[in-house]
């Protein structure tokens, strides 16, 4: 994936998600994780024409984005560079 520009396809998805509907922003593997207020208003065949986007699903109240893994770590992290408000803060 030389050249790939992550912070472009970070903030695409949050652009089609909507930064206001977006509670936090995390990752596992393979999968962006998205804690979202409101569903129904994703469109995923929207989510789904981003680049590198593999699929998307919504599941125990997250809006799960698969990117794959090593894409999905730099996509996260250039969507938190860019506002890491969305960030999910870890319990201490």
């Amino acid at each position: 994936m030389a050249g790939q520009d992550y912070k472009k396809i970070g903030q695409e998805i949050v652009d089609k998600i909507g930064k206001d509907n977006i509670q936090s922003i995390t990752h596992c593997a393979t999968r962006l994780r998205v804690e979202v207020y409101d569903r129904q208003r994703i469109d995923d065949d929207e989510i789904e024409k981003i680049d590198e986007v593999k699929g998307v699903f919504f599941n125990a109240g997250q809006y799960q984005v698969i990117l794959g893994t090593g894409i999905v770590d730099k996509v996260y992290k250039a969507i938190v560079e860019e506002d890491n408000t969305m960030e999910k803060k870890k319990r201490k």
